[in-house]
């Protein structure tokens, strides 16, 4: 019995040898499709991240600059006016705008800075409006009462008149910017502002910052640059008041991270150096995650910028759901799959294969035959994987030059059945190669910038007319291209739209008797819109919103040979211009194309019905 399992098991290493080492070799392709797939999309991943990193540092930096110069702009003013008062202050503020034009700027006004009792004693310590300006409630020698403060609501009503020096942070940041001439921000304080939530108070105190731009005797103050005085002593004499700004952070970073990104990144701001708790100034979904040592994201980002003097840490990190915004998180995971499957269907025909050989003499041509289907199977995973580890050119050239070979050298060998297989293996690799091209063709489009120029787009329709009558110069086409108007556009881009649409035209005119191709131009809401019309195969004008898809197309490879990419490289072109194109036809009677390069200058009139 023993022996007789023994020699059961040769046998079944001999039939099945053949299909275990395909299903390894399978399985191992398979898995490096799954590493190369994953290595590819982690890079991705990180460079989103790095790059939503950089526009939020960036236009973090953009913002804090504006709010600062609106201080800038606040300290002209009052530069301007020998005497302001608070109506003029409300008024300026007003036209400001300054819920719409700067989130998170929560009031705008101006401090008076008295320094010595005399200041004190003499100052007229009551507001234009007649609110009582409340100073300390001892003898101190320094008072900065808050004179003038807007908008005018609830929470300015609350600041009016109060002496924000008594308050260690205000009063460090005071000193700061009238010794140094610069703006100067405080360090983490409470902002009072409205609650947008509809529930709770009406009122909330919420992290935020003050900045003081000091205001001297002596202009001009409409430059940032502008320090005053030399040096701090004669700052400190001519030193008149500071102009304030007052910003929560919730609203100062709002939307900073960008909507598409921002429920998968953590951001959070700490004030100085380092990420205290409780130096917290701001984090976007309220879990505080910079100072967690059990948290570990697989993306992180420290750095550091300055605000109007303060030092700013800022903490970015991804959160699990950072992977699925890119839409390509399981993308892997199919690959191995696909790669598994594959591995087990190769599998599986091998194992019968070799089961019917060794059963039945007599299915050894069916047995061949799918040794050949198994050897093209295999030849077809490891060009996949060649793919996958260099790149999809130089598969595609081996694929066509040994298919010509087959078809030179082993002519007599062959079959009908086998030299027409060839024939199609050919013809495929030529059209993958079209694909890949105009693929590339469609992603540099895509990416590369647009260099506006005025261009005459006549003249580079008759460049491109040129270049097609030398590739068939025995056809016979009537051009037609009038004179049209120059547009402000990327001539090169332009080139290859011409390209698509003439080309288009001289490929579907081909079985015309009498081929005939227009290029003009009518006007369109103030621009130029150019048009290439054809009297060739046309379309049905139902499916015209299809054409300009990719891979899109209403006529077979057998009709006429293309990939569908072409108008929608057109399209992405016009498209980043701010033009618009479409397309009119019908099926026999030709189709016109029309385009513009431009954005409209003025709005489209409604037609009444």
């Amino acid at each position: 019995m023993i022996v007789h399992g023994w020699r059961r098991f040769v046998r079944h290493l001999r039939f099945g040898a053949v299909a275990y080492a395909v299903l390894a070799i399978s399985i191992l392709f398979a898995l490096l499709c799954y590493f190369y797939v994953r290595q590819g999309i982690e890079a991705q991943n990180e460079e989103r991240f790095q790059e939503a990193v950089l526009v939020s540092e960036r236009a973090l930096e953009r913002r804090t600059t504006a709010y600062v110069d609106a201080l800038v702009a606040s300290r002209a003013f009052l530069a301007a006016s020998e005497n302001v008062r608070s109506e003029e202050w409300e008024a300026y503020i007003s036209g400001l705008d300054l819920d719409d034009r700067y989130q998170g700027f929560e009031s705008l006004g101006y401090v008076r800075y008295l320094d010595s009792a005399e200041e004190v004693e003499e100052a007229d310590l009551t507001d234009t409006s007649n609110v009582p300006l409340r100073g300390p409630s001892g003898g101190e020698s320094v008072l900065a009462p808050v004179e003038f403060v807007g908008p005018s609501n609830f929470v300015s009503r609350e600041l009016l008149g109060y002496d924000l020096f008594l308050e260690e942070e205000h009063r460090e940041a005071m000193e700061a910017a009238r010794d140094s001439g610069e703006p100067r921000a405080t360090s983490r304080v409470y902002v009072l502002g409205e609650n947008d939530s509809p529930d709770g108070a009406a009122l909330t105190l919420r992290p935020g910052f003050f900045v003081y731009l000091p205001v001297y005797a002596d202009g001009p103050e409409e430059d940032a640059n502008n320090t005053g005085p030399a040096t701090p002593v004669e700052r400190r004499e001519e030193i008149e008041g500071f102009v304030f700004g007052s910003f929560r952070m919730d609203g100062l970073l709002s939307g900073l991270t960008g909507e598409e990104v921002r429920p998968a990144l953590d951001f959070e701001v700490y004030d100085g150096e380092g990420t205290d708790t409780a130096r917290l100034l701001y984090d976007g979904d309220g879990v505080v995650r910079a100072s967690e040592e059990t948290f570990d994201p697989r993306y992180s980002h420290r750095s550091q910028t300055s605000v109007a003097g303060r030092d700013w840490s800022l903490y970015f990190a991804t959160l699990p759901s950072f992977d699925l915004v890119s839409g390509s998180a399981s993308l892997p995971n199919l690959a191995l799959a696909f790669g598994l499957a594959v591995a087990l269907a190769l599998f599986v025909a091998t194992w019968l294969l070799s089961a019917s050989r060794e059963k039945a003499e007599e299915a050894s041509v069916k047995l061949e035959e799918a040794n050949r289907n198994l050897e093209v199977a295999n030849r077809e995973l490891e060009a996949f994987s060649y793919s996958v580890s260099h790149d999809l050119r130089a598969p595609l050239r081996s694929i066509s030059g040994f298919s010509q070979i087959l078809a030179e050298d082993y002519e007599e060998v062959l079959d009908r059945e086998g030299v027409m297989y060839l024939e199609r293996v050919r013809g495929a690799s030529h059209r993958m190669s079209e694909l890949i091209d105009d693929l590339l063709l469609l992603s540099r489009v895509t990416r590369a910038p647009i260099e506006r120029s005025s261009v005459a787009p006549t003249a580079v329709a008759r460049e491109v007319v040129s270049e097609l009558e030398a590739r068939d110069p025995e056809r016979e086409v009537l051009w037609r291209l009038a004179e049209t108007p120059k547009t402000n556009c990327d001539r090169r881009l332009l080139r290859v739209v011409l390209e698509n649409l003439l080309g288009n035209a001289w490929k579907f005119t081909s079985q015309e008797e009498q081929a005939t191709v227009e290029f003009g131009a009518e006007e369109r809401d103030g621009v130029p819109a150019y048009y290439v019309r054809d009297n060739g195969a046309g379309f049905d004008g139902r499916y015209a919103g299809k054409l300009f898809g990719a891979f899109q197309r209403l006529h077979t490879a057998e009709e006429f040979e293309g990939t569908g990419i072409g108008l929608a490289t057109v399209a992405r072109i016009v498209r980043r211009h701010g033009g618009e194109v479409w397309a009119e036809g019908e099926v026999g009677e030709g189709a016109t194309f029309h385009f513009t390069m431009e954005p409209p200058k003025r709005p489209r009139r409604t037609e009444s019905p």
